[in-house]
């Protein structure tokens, strides 16, 4: 008997664990595909965020995120600077929000202040396209990312000139890649920690601004993929990069063309924190425009 109401405890106590799992499970599920779609307003955040699903034909871009700043509320009247944000391997695939979950698209979720100069720069100046691929290479996606880019221009406030292209690690492929096929829609790149295998026009980079990142002890993509692109682009050009170690110290005022390569000793992949958290980046890319 003692044995027979001890099974059945148990069995009481696996049943109710196993309810609270699937409660669990089927609320976040719920939460989850909720937060796919639409514009949030997150508590307490200046900003506002957008996500639009959406499957492009010739490639395999399948949606897309926004941020604008609260300045574009503000001043109805006046077009913004646009950065185009290219994540990493680990947001390809999955939910198309899932992109604001990493890196710059997260600082920004995160960020809810505006009192340094970094922070105005980062989150009250510019608007932010972070688009999702389903699979494969951003620089596979031209057709697809020329029609988001014409789509995002003629329904928001964005001035055409100022386009600026950045991206880390696949993202960073995808930076050099797109810009080598469509040069004539960015103002100025930045690729992070990324190699040039999607580029067929290296001619084509040297008509933009460039500043590079990688950390030399890159233990994902050897740091030798940037340098060797570098080069063949300064050979093209005739003009040397402006090379740094940190973001810092990089002369961003008079330089078009910068390369840092920096050591970074817990993240050796990471050269992108320490380039979407400095000023200088931000004020770097203000200075092009497209004429």
């Amino acid at each position: 008997m003692a044995k027979a109401i001890a099974f059945r405890g148990f069995r009481l106590y696996f049943l109710l664990l196993l309810c609270n799992f699937l409660f669990l499970f089927f609320t976040n599920c719920k939460n989850n595909s909720t937060a796919g779609s639409g514009t949030q307003q997150l508590d307490k955040h200046p900003g506002t965020f957008k996500t639009i699903e959406k499957r492009y034909t010739n490639g395999q871009l399948d949606g897309y995120n926004l941020y604008f700043p609260p300045a574009y509320e503000a001043h109805v009247d006046t077009s913004f600077p646009l950065i185009i944000f290219l994540q990493g391997g680990m947001a390809v695939g999955g939910p198309v929000n899932s992109v604001l979950r990493w890196e710059l698209p997260k600082e920004l979720r995160e960020t809810t202040d505006l009192n340094t100069e970094l922070n105005q720069l980062k989150l009250n100046t510019f608007v932010y396209l972070m688009p999702h691929i389903a699979a494969g290479e951003y620089y596979h996606q031209t057709e697809a990312m020329t029609q988001l880019l014409d789509e995002i221009l003629e329904e928001y406030r964005i001035d055409p000139k100022r386009v600026y292209l950045t991206g880390l690690s696949r993202g960073g492929y995808g930076t050099w890649g797109l810009a080598s096929k469509i040069p004539e829609r960015f103002a100025a790149i930045a690729p992070i920690a990324g190699a040039a295998h999607g580029v067929r026009d290296f001619e084509a980079l040297t008509q933009l601004p460039i500043w590079a990142a990688h950390n030399l002890k890159d233990d994902r993509v050897d740091h030798n993929r940037t340098d060797r692109t570098v080069r063949r682009i300064e050979q093209l050009l005739g003009v040397p990069f402006h090379r740094t170690t940190t973001i810092a110290e990089a002369n961003y005022a008079e330089e078009d063309y910068i390369f840092t390569s920096g050591h970074n000793p817990t993240f050796e992949h990471d050269a992108w924190t320490e380039v979407y958290n400095n000023a200088n980046f931000y004020r770097w890319l203000l200075r092009f425009e497209r004429e």
